[in-house]
């Protein structure tokens, strides 16, 4: 049986701006550094590659084993690599939507872990500052990125656990008609503010309610 036993997820940036990177080109990388392969748990990959789709969940080193890309903490943490350059651009949309989806389910599946231990790499700082971590572990680094906002991930994930939460009783709309009042919320999104400028908010409120939300996710 696996010792590994996490207590904290570390989001990183794969800090590469080309094209066509993934799990396996994060392999490669590590290998060349003399590691037993991909470093991390997870990957996922962004919207410039050719074969793979944007926000693509790519399993990396076995979760039942310790990765290698937090001195100091890889014994206590699951390491997941969003694609791109964090200190250019944010994480994708996508990117983003697969991010929380696979730290919550993360959380569920792991009871030492909680939305305040989801750190970014450079929030080990943070932990030695706490007393957490021993100083020699601290890091000059700013991933995953300064466009990263790691308070506002947090937050997001709070919000989809929250909505994942709601008992949503079977809609008793047909397929054809959820379909169609789908489409319309979307029209909604896409144009209340040009059509009811003095009404948007109202509407953006009522757009991001939570059985609103489950609604599309079901649609």
């Amino acid at each position: 049986m696996s010792s590994f036993r996490p207590q904290y997820i570390v989001v990183h940036t794969a800090a590469f701006k080309g094209r066509n990177c993934d799990k396996d080109t994060i392999d490669r990388w590590h290998r060349d550094r003399g590691w037993n392969g991909v470093g991390y748990h997870y990957v996922i990959v962004n919207d410039k590659h050719d074969e793979v789709a944007d926000g693509t969940v790519q399993d990396g080193r076995d979760i039942r084993i310790q990765g290698a890309h937090a001195r100091g903490l890889n014994s206590r943490s699951i390491g997941i690599c969003c694609v791109g350059h964090g200190d250019f651009d944010p994480f994708k949309e996508k990117q983003t939507k697969s991010l929380i989806g696979l730290i919550s389910r993360l959380i569920d599946d792991y009871e030492d872990i909680t939305v305040d231990r989801v750190i970014g790499h450079r929030e080990l700082n943070t932990l030695v500052a706490g007393g957490l971590l021993r100083a020699e572990y601290s890091t000059t680094k700013n991933c995953p990125g300064k466009k990263v906002d790691m308070d506002l991930l947090r937050d997001q994930i709070l919000q989809h656990r929250k909505v994942s939460e709601i008992a949503v009783a079977p809609s008793e709309l047909p397929p054809d008609r959820q379909s169609e009042v789908n489409s319309a919320l979307t029209l909604l999104e896409q144009t209340a503010a040009e059509v009811f400028p003095n009404a948007a908010g109202e509407f953006k409120e009522f757009l991001t309610h939570p059985e609103v939300i489950a609604f599309r996710d079901s649609a």
